[in-house]
């Protein structure tokens, strides 16, 4: 008897960022865990871990390869199925053509990544093939992938819901109807090892930054939700209460993102420019927030951000805003310190108690890394996960 399972697994890119690795850790521990379970994968969009998901699955999609990508594709000896569209035809046609060829393959289980795959999953659902969508969005993430309406229509047409983040799963169901009974928290987890390339006197050296100047940072996305607009704004009034030495470090995306390109004339106008290092996004975020005598979260709205997880691995002191999502229940109970929404003097002044006090920083450090451990292992939280999977199955 083959008691063999197949499961498709649709991440809406394979880039350097949360949510793909993320799914990636998840089919790494699945494929060691799972030995009758076989994978494929659909990347909606290819990047920059392509190779670390072609490696792991059995067939692998891209859906929006073009043709002068093929020979980077045949560079890997999986099978990859490549689809060619016509012009004229639509993203919902290549969404057809793609899911009508996957459901030839018999699937027991699909479980899409990220808000961007419930499109895809839905023609599985009316199958009756089960499915489970992760969902790590709030409000501004959802709604700038599909309409309202289109999420009002078809949040209920799942099987399982995975959210991200007590807060995701809150907003599910007041703004969007989502069934309570469909959903399951589970939140986000970083490795149990954190490898570091650099240690942090050569990359001390590298930056330029002196022994005596303190580091704060954050690490992130570079847009309005994630708060980039904020930093030169915040860095001002550190300036403005403190003669302490510093460096902020602004780690993510790229020289030519029109947030960082607001963000350095605006630092110049105010007058801080040679406080701020930014960093483009690259393969080695934890080396720099390793580096962080501070952890700041400017965003918004952020689900359960994995880098926030990274710096309690790293034990560092983590800074946000109330009212921005996952974070809150991540920090609260005095683990982090939480500043009233887009308080910039509060948060600048609860910066500055940290950066003149070392034991302070080292207790915060201490206490959410202690709370990473405990409640939200990638052990614990993968088999959880798994466990998901294996009763649909």
């Amino acid at each position: 008897m083959n008691t063999t399972k197949k499961i498709l697994f649709i991440s809406h890119e394979a880039s350097l960022s949360g949510a793909p690795i993320l799914i990636l850790n998840l089919l790494k521990r699945l494929k060691k865990e799972r030995e009758n379970y076989t994978i494929d994968v659909l990347l909606i969009r290819g990047g920059e871990l392509y190779e670390d998901f072609a490696k792991i699955s059995n067939h692998i999609v891209v859906a929006h390869y073009h043709l002068q990508s093929l020979s980077f594709i045949k560079r890997n000896l999986k099978r990859v199925q490549s689809i060619v569209f016509k012009t004229k035809e639509t993203h919902q046609d290549k969404i057809d053509k793609i899911t009508s060829s996957l459901l030839l393959n018999n699937y027991d289980l699909v479980y899409g990544n990220t808000m961007e795959s419930l499109i895809w999953t839905l023609p599985f659902y009316k199958k009756n093939i089960p499915t489970i969508v992760a969902i790590h969005e709030l409000t501004f993430g959802i709604e700038s992938t599909y309409p309202k309406e289109f999420v009002l229509e078809n949040i209920s047409n799942v099987t399982r819901i995975i959210a991200g983040s007590k807060a995701v799963a809150e907003n599910l169901i007041a703004k969007y109807g989502g069934d309570p009974k469909k959903i399951k928290v589970i939140h986000s987890f970083v490795d149990t090892v954190l490898t570091l390339q650099k240690d942090k006197e050569s990359l001390r050296n590298e930056l330029n930054i002196k022994n005596n100047e303190l580091i704060i940072g954050i690490a992130s996305s570079q847009e309005l939700r994630k708060g980039t607009d904020l930093v030169p704004l915040l860095v001002q009034k550190i300036k403005q209460k403190t003669n302490l030495n510093f460096k902020f470090i602004n780690l993510g995306g790229t020289s030519k993102s029109p947030a960082v390109r607001c963000a350095k004339i605006d630092a110049e106008k105010l007058g801080v420019a040679d406080d701020i290092l930014f960093i483009d996004h690259n393969k080695f975020p934890n080396e720099y927030i390793n580096l962080f005598d501070v952890f700041m979260l400017m965003s918004r709205e952020d689900p359960f951000p994995l880098v926030m997880l990274t710096a309690a691995k790293l034990k560092k002191p983590i800074v946000a805003f109330e009212k921005s999502g996952g974070a809150v229940e991540f920090l609260e109970d005095n683990h982090g310190v939480l500043v009233p929404y887009l308080d910039l003097d509060t948060m600048a002044a609860e910066v500055i108690k940290l950066m003149q006090d070392n034991s302070l920083r080292e207790i915060y450090g201490e206490k959410i890394h202690r709370k990473l451990e405990e409640e939200y292992s990638d052990k614990k939280l993968s088999t959880e996960i798994l466990t998901t999977i294996d009763n649909l199955i």
